[in-house]
């Protein structure tokens, strides 16, 4: 799964789609999952991850 749109360079904001946030917030949900390790599995900061939960 392609985690951004398209490749985007240095100092510009990644986009992410609807599917890919609702697939990521997802694997979020299972007892004892580590938040962290879901954003570092995805490539995200985990603040960012935190705030799409």
């Amino acid at each position: 799964m392609n985690t951004i749109e398209e490749e985007v360079p240095l100092g510009r904001r990644r986009r992410y789609s609807v599917e890919f946030k609702a697939h990521v917030v997802a694997a979020c949900q299972g007892p004892g999952v580590s938040l962290a390790a879901i954003a570092f599995l995805h490539k995200l900061n985990a603040n960012l991850l935190r705030r799409w939960v």
